[in-house]
């Protein structure tokens, strides 16, 4: 039984300290180049050190057994020009160990062994401590720790989340992710509010920052930002969080009224410089509510002859800067594009205006669009609407009240029609379309293939607007896209390479591009369908949302590693050295190669199992070239189908038959109410370990 050594106090030069051999973390020395090593530098700056480390005399030098975090962060104060005091003569507080190597190794395997990472909510309560009742500042503690001010603040509103909330988070009835969302509002209420209603069913963390989101306006919302001074002066509530633009505005009609009166403001001021009749203010506008308004628009102006003047200067303005753009040696290409750009609107501004009639009869509409005051010009109100020249006349454009048209008609003998009235024509015209369309299959199946083609080939970007259907390429993001196995990006070139697209020759027609492509063989039909789908697949897990692209997959990648392999820049490299050890010796079955690796460079491991994958050694026995040819990291894996208590369109397509449209829509919403929601069941433990 090993005896517990006595330990001599003492103090050790930083040059004089190196890493001991039987230190239990020797082996693994990027431990000692981690990302919190200027943190726990910062911490020493500033408090001292509060541990002494615990070292052994090797030679003329002391190498430490516990403590290798801490010589790390003293070489990085060292090494900080902007640390002062610190240099390889500074002396630092020891504790001698004697020779004793049985009690070396005890000592280093208990410093690492039994250390227990502390507890993240536990951090952010001390942060919380360390503001309240210690009396530091958020930039206190980050000149502390050497961190950014904005973390330190995050931990700070994860320890002021409600204590209910944390306890959860604690007991791990909630995972830490979904307890982090609660901190999108400062007031611990409506976090207790939020948690309650939610009870008794799975939290997801989105599901939180949803419903807060509906509880206030953040300051560093677009709306506040706008009504924020008016919102002080009339002392509406303000919940305060510790970053000013995320503290809430909790008197949301109060908000709403504030924005009504600034767009009614914008929209008067807009009124005034145009010379419009009237303005209005309204909080949203759609496309349907605009249909109502009937529209006038600028034209040409007669110009005054200063107006003229002005405008032919401009015009000679315009070609000078349009030779200069042009000069291979332009001094300042963006001065010139602003001027050009503010000219060409002055010239428009002199040239195109409303007329008087037009102005007198029409207005201006402000309204709230994506975070900023948009407006409307022109608008004719609906009850106003009969006042304007009709659209279309017997009589011919510019018909007016009492004129008779060319065939003998009068204005209110002429078929006038209302906006909706057309919209719920064109539905109509859409539903004969469609109900012709659905009798001829093989027009039909040949049209969704075209649009569904050259949405995905990004051949043209309008090929009709009158489908409910539309295709888009997936966004693939990569951190490392050139270190990937390419096998797949070649074999789909060479694909590509093979098919006939003759038919979108160019100088023809959209019509004529779509007949030509009927006239394509069957068979190469389908392999341009199969190459443009190549491109629309996006990355996805295969839980039970997915189960039509899981059995798919199965199906037609039965051997994945068949195709593709891991590689060094785009996988292994992004692995810590310890788990390539473990993925060599454990999941490869070569625990001698994993052995005699662990004393290199991470770089020499990648590269070995660089080579491993991409040609299987033949020193290999059968078990661990099994091992390799068959091996795949999580989340590349392709696993079997999982059970979808999906949908079933038989309802729908009954109630379309029937024309029934609202007992279908009953129908589908039942059905939709029976799926199993996304997170739910077996994925509800996965979600919780990617969330921790």
């Amino acid at each position: 039984m090993t005896k517990t050594p006595e330990l001599t106090d003492t103090e050790i030069a930083i040059k004089d300290l190196v890493l001991h051999d039987l230190n239990a973390r020797a082996g693994s020395p990027e431990t000692y180049e981690a990302d919190d090593i200027p943190v726990l530098a910062a911490s020493i700056a500033t408090l001292g050190l509060l541990n002494p480390l615990i070292v052994q005399k090797t030679d003329k030098l002391w190498g430490v057994i516990a403590g290798g975090r801490r010589r790390a962060a003293l070489m990085h104060l060292v090494n900080d020009p902007e640390a002062k005091g610190w240099t390889m003569r500074t002396k630092v507080r020891c504790r001698a160990l004697p020779d004793d190597t049985a009690a070396a190794t005890a000592i280093t395997v208990a410093e690492n062994v039994t250390q227990k990472a502390m507890d993240p909510i536990d951090e952010f309560e001390a942060f919380v401590r360390m503001m309240e009742t210690g009396g530091h500042s958020p930039d206190s503690i980050a000149t502390m720790f050497g961190v950014e001010r904005r973390r330190v603040i995050d931990r700070l509103r994860f320890g002021r989340i409600h204590p209910e909330i944390r306890a959860a988070a604690r007991a791990r009835n909630i995972t830490l992710d979904v307890m982090k969302a609660f901190a999108d509002h400062p007031d611990q209420a409506v976090q207790k509010d939020v948690f309650d209603a939610l009870q008794g069913s799975y939290i997801q963390a989105w599901t939180i920052r949803e419903k807060l989101r509906n509880r206030g306006v953040k300051m560093g919302d677009a709306i506040a930002r706008l009504v924020a001074e008016d919102y002080r002066a009339a002392d509406g509530a303000i919940t305060a969080d510790l970053i000013e633009e995320d503290s809430i505005l909790t008197d949301e009609a109060l908000v709403e009224k504030l924005l009504i009166e600034k767009l009614a403001a914008h929209a008067e001021a807009e009124r005034a410089r145009l010379g419009f009749a009237w303005a209005d203010a309204m909080r949203d506008v759609d496309y349907k509510a605009l249909q109502e308004f009937g529209r006038v628009y600028p034209s040409s102006v007669d110009l005054t002859a200063e107006a003229a003047e002005r405008c032919e200067a401009i015009a000679n303005r315009l070609a000078e800067l349009d030779e200069a753009r042009d000069a291979e040696d332009c001094p300042d290409i963006d001065a010139l594009d602003d001027e050009y750009e503010a000219l060409n609107e002055e010239y428009e501004g002199l040239t195109v205006g409303f007329s008087d009639a037009d102005l007198g009869r029409s207005g201006v509409l402000a309204y709230w669009d994506q975070g900023r005051i948009a407006t409307v010009e022109g608008l004719i109100r609906p009850e106003d609407r009969q006042d304007r020249t009709p659209e279309a006349s017997p009589g011919g454009e510019g018909t007016t009240a009492g004129e008779q048209g060319g065939d003998g008609e009068t204005e209110s003998d002429a078929l006038v029609l209302s906006e909706s009235l057309k919209l719920d024509l064109r539905t109509e015209q859409a539903a004969v379309i469609g109900t012709a369309l659905a009798g001829d299959p093989d027009l039909a199946h040949d049209l969704l293939l075209f649009k569904t083609i050259v949405d995905l080939l990004g051949r043209a970007g309008g090929v009709s607007y009158s489908f409910g259907v539309t295709a888009s390429i997936a966004d693939r993001p990569h951190g490392r896209r050139e270190d990937v196995d390419g096998r797949a990006a070649e074999t789909l070139g060479e694909l590509f390479g093979g098919l006939d697209l003759t038919w979108w020759a160019d100088g023809k027609s959209m019509p004529e591009r779509f007949e030509a492509f009927r006239a394509v063989e069957p068979g190469m039909k389908s392999r341009i369908v199969a190459v443009a789908l190549a491109d629309a697949i996006k990355p996805t897990g295969f839980g039970y949302s997915e189960g039509l692209m899981a059995h798919v997959a199965t199906q037609i990648v039965p051997d994945l590693r068949a195709v593709w392999r891991p590689t060094g820049g785009a996988f292994f490299s992004r692995l810590k050295k310890s788990v390539l050890l473990g993925i060599i010796a454990r999941d490869l079955r070569q625990p001698e190669e994993a052995a005699r690796l662990a004393t290199e460079k991470k770089t020499a491991i990648v590269d070995f199992l660089e080579r491993l994958f991409a040609a299987p050694f033949a020193t290999l026995t059968p078990e661990q070239r099994e091992a390799v040819e068959t091996w795949c990291p999580p989340g590349m894996t392709i696993d079997a189908p999982r059970v979808d208590h999906g949908w079933s369109g038989e309802s729908r397509l009954r109630g379309m038959a029937e024309g029934d449209a609202e007992e279908t829509d009953d129908a589908a919403q039942m059905e939709d109410e029976d799926l199993p929601e996304e997170g739910t069941f077996e994925d509800a433990d996965e979600m919780e370990v990617e969330n921790a």
